[in-house]
């Protein structure tokens, strides 16, 4: 039975795969680097961490810095264009109201998690938000791992929901289950790659919870 779930935050809950490409194809220019045509395109490109995927798309270790601030600059500056998916809120409601513990385990920088989620008036679902403390968007696993261990919910008790293959890496090393959602930053292709279950949406995802 499961009675917390972790949620992914970018391309989970928040909807922001087209405008991370339409960032990327404002910002790299800049730098010389190709834009991308295609969410296929993006999407055989991304992973984590960032630094691989910027690795990929032609990034030096001497201009990685320089085009991640970049990058997020311009992330942070259209924000308030980008939207949650459609099935988001009622998902939470959804979890809430099965008195299911809930929180964000995201990449994002602790304090950026914290002001786009109070954006969206969404932060009273959640017992905690658990961000990174840098804007590289490392991995979330030390991060998972302290808070299971203090939460008083056992990893076995946790379902991680998110849109990477690092999501399932997660909720692997911290003995988490995980369910996979197939419309953020990684193609359905991709996520079949982690052996966990992988969805179209967060309805049917919490269909899965629920009924686990």
């Amino acid at each position: 039975m499961i009675r917390q779930v972790l949620w992914d935050w970018n391309g989970t809950l928040l909807d922001d795969l087209q405008y991370a490409i339409n960032v990327r194809n404002r910002v790299f220019p800049t730098f010389g680097l190709p834009g991308l045509e295609s969410v296929a395109d993006y999407h055989a490109q991304f992973t984590f961490p960032v630094r691989t995927y910027y690795e990929r798309a032609g990034v030096t270790d001497e201009t990685f810095e320089a085009v991640a601030h970049a990058w997020m600059d311009e992330y942070v500056r259209g924000f308030d264009t980008v939207r949650l998916h459609g099935d988001a809120r009622s998902a939470l409601d959804r979890l809430a109201h099965g008195k299911i513990c809930q929180a964000v385990l995201s990449a994002s920088k602790q304090d950026m998690l914290a002001e786009q989620i109070a954006r969206f008036g969404i932060a009273p679902y959640f017992a905690v938000l658990l961000g990174l403390g840098d804007i590289y968007a490392g991995s979330k696993q030390e991060i998972a791992r302290r808070y299971l261990q203090g939460c008083g919910i056992s990893p076995q008790e946790t379902c991680l929901i998110g849109d990477t293959l690092h999501d399932a890496e997660v909720a692997q090393a911290v003995g988490a289950g995980c369910v996979l959602v197939a419309r953020g930053h990684q193609s359905r292709q991709t996520l079949l790659e982690a052996g966990v279950p992988v969805m179209q949406s967060l309805e049917q995802a919490v269909d899965w919870i629920m009924n686990a």
